[in-house]
C-alpha cells in the first residue's frame, strides 16, 4: 500500500515537473518571438559635433539590441558628418539634409523611413540609460498601450538636477489622470517617449512650433490613445541657464499657437512657460 503511494505520488510530481518545464519552454519562446520586434531610434542633429557621439554611442550600448538609429542631420555644417562615418555598426543609418529645416522637421523625415513597429527619440547632447528602451518596451507590451513615456533627469549646467514629472504630476498619473495633469503643464519629453510606428505616423510634430513640440504632440496622443508609464528615470537631459533669455520669444509663439488649437490647458501662460523652459532650451 505504501508502495502504491509513493509510485503515485512520484508519477504526479513527474507530471508536474514535465508541466513545469513545458511551461517555461512556452514562456521563453513566445517571448523570443513577441519581445523582438525592431526599434527605431530617430536622433536629430545640427552642429552637435562635441556632443553627438556620445549621445550616439548611449544608444548603441542598449541592452535591447533590436534597433534602427536613424541620425537626420539638418545640414550641419561641422564635422558631425565626418564622425558619424567612423562609427563601424550597420545599425546606424545617415541622413543629411540639403537645407537646414529645424528639428522637428527632421524628427518627421525620421518617422517617415523608420522601419521599426515602434519608435523612440534621442536628441543629440542627452543620455539614455543602458536599460531605456529595454524597460520601456517591456512595459509598453506589458501593458498593451500605444504609447509609453518615463522619467528623465534634467541637468542645469551640471549644478542642477530636476526630475519630470514631479511628484505631484506623478500622484495624478498613479490615479490615471494622466490627460488631466497634462493640462496643467508638460511632463512629458521627446526623449522620454516609445510608440507605435503606426501611431506617430499618423500624429507627426508640428514643424510651425519653434518650441513646445512634445507637449503639442503629447496633447494630441494622450486622450486618444492607449498610454503607459515607465516609472524610473531612463534619460538624461543637459540643459544651459544662458540658453532660456533667447527663448522665450519661441516660448512665447509656441504657446500662442498652442493656444489656438483650443486644448484644455489650464494654467496661466506665466507659469506654463517656466515650467516648459526645462525641456525646450535646446532644438537638437
Amino acid at each position: 500500500m505504501l508502495f502504491q503511494q509513493i509510485t503515485i505520488l512520484i508519477l504526479i510530481t513527474k507530471s508536474i515537473i514535465f508541466i513545469l518545464l513545458f511551461y517555461i519552454e512556452f514562456l521563453l519562446e513566445r517571448n523570443k518571438i513577441s519581445l523582438n520586434d525592431k526599434i527605431s531610434v530617430i536622433i536629430p542633429t545640427y552642429n552637435r559635433g562635441k556632443s553627438i557621439i556620445q549621445s550616439i554611442n548611449s544608444v548603441l550600448e542598449q541592452t535591447y539590441h533590436n534597433l534602427e538609429i536613424l541620425i537626420v542631420d539638418d545640414c550641419s555644417t561641422d564635422d558631425t558628418e565626418y564622425l558619424i562615418s567612423k562609427i563601424d555598426d550597420p545599425r546606424v543609418k545617415y541622413i543629411k539634409l540639403k537645407e537646414n529645416k529645424g528639428a522637428s522637421f527632421a524628427r518627421n523625415i525620421g518617422i517617415k523611413i523608420a522601419t521599426g513597429k515602434y519608435i523612440t527619440f534621442q536628441d543629440s547632447d542627452d543620455l539614455y540609460k543602458t536599460n531605456k528602451i529595454e524597460k520601456q518596451y517591456i512595459n509598453l507590451i506589458k501593458k498593451n498601450s500605444d504609447f509609453d513615456f518615463c522619467k528623465i533627469c534634467i541637468h542645469l549646467n551640471n549644478s542642477l538636477k530636476v526630475i519630470f514629472p514631479r511628484q505631484y504630476q506623478q500622484r495624478s498619473i498613479a490615479k490615471k489622470k494622466i490627460n488631466e495633469e497634462l493640462c496643467n503643464g508638460n511632463f512629458v519629453s521627446t526623449q522620454s517617449i516609445l510608440v507605435k510606428n503606426t501611431v506617430i505616423k499618423n500624429n507627426l510634430f508640428d514643424i510651425d512650433f519653434p518650441r513646445l513640440q512634445d507637449y503639442d504632440l503629447a496633447l494630441r496622443i494622450i486622450p486618444n490613445y492607449k498610454v503607459s508609464y515607465t516609472k524610473e528615470v531612463l534619460v538624461d537631459l543637459y540643459r544651459k541657464k544662458d540658453s532660456i533669455g533667447n527663448n522665450l520669444t519661441k516660448l512665447r509663439k509656441s504657446f500662442y499657437l498652442l493656444s489656438l488649437k483650443k486644448y484644455n490647458i489650464n494654467c496661466r501662460a506665466e507659469s506654463f512657460l517656466y515650467s516648459s523652459l526645462s525641456f525646450e532650451i535646446n532644438d537638437y
